[in-house]
């Protein structure tokens, strides 16, 4: 009964926001715009593993290997981890769903929902980022133009995505992103 009401929430969360509306989405988006380029979703074919990274790149993932934060060339991009996107795919199988009924229906509807969403990844251009630093347990950054709000909702275990990395990763996540940005790394 918990698997299935879990189920359910996330579908009712990947419905909700597949249903907004569109003015919603363009405010939404426009608030986190720069000049220089905005947030893109993109559902890219593979995941990010260190098999896809260049000399340079960097993921760290978060203590609990659920979200991975990304530089990735000229972009930074945070989605599920290789992982977690094994485990969410193999939960949300919808061949593994018995039955005719309505539940069972209701069921696949919300599977398939699932899986289709699952792999979207965020990402912006590493130009929006001025610095990034390692700051009382939290990877911090510094914008160029207006602040961006993109991961301020999202919460691991509770707490604030930017905080739930190892604190060496985190550090050496900000290095890589100062480094790329020929900035000196006072982290």
């Amino acid at each position: 009964m918990r698997h299935a009401s879990t189920l359910l929430t996330i579908g009712a969360v990947v419905i909700a926001s597949a249903c907004s509306s569109s003015s919603e989405r363009s405010e939404k988006r426009a608030r986190d715009e720069a000049p220089d380029g905005g947030v893109t979703l993109s559902r890219p074919n593979t995941a990010v593993t260190e098999d896809t990274l260049k000399a340079g790149d960097i993921r760290i993932v978060t203590t609990n290997g659920a979200i991975d934060l990304a530089l990735i060339g000229d972009s930074i991009s945070s989605g599920l981890s290789p992982e977690a996107l094994g485990k969410v795919r193999r939960e949300t199988d919808t061949a593994s769903v018995s039955g005719t009924g309505f539940g069972s229906q209701i069921e696949k509807m919300v599977k398939g929902s699932v899986q289709g969403a699952i792999g979207t990844r965020v990402s912006f251009p590493l130009s929006a980022v001025r610095r990034v630093r390692y700051e009382n347990t939290t990877l911090v950054f510094e914008w160029n133009g207006e602040p961006r709000k993109i991961f301020e909702q999202t919460k691991v275990d509770g707490k604030p995505l930017l905080a739930s990395f190892a604190p060496e990763d985190a550090r050496r996540f900000a290095g890589a992103v100062n480094a790329r940005k020929g900035k000196a790394n006072n982290i």
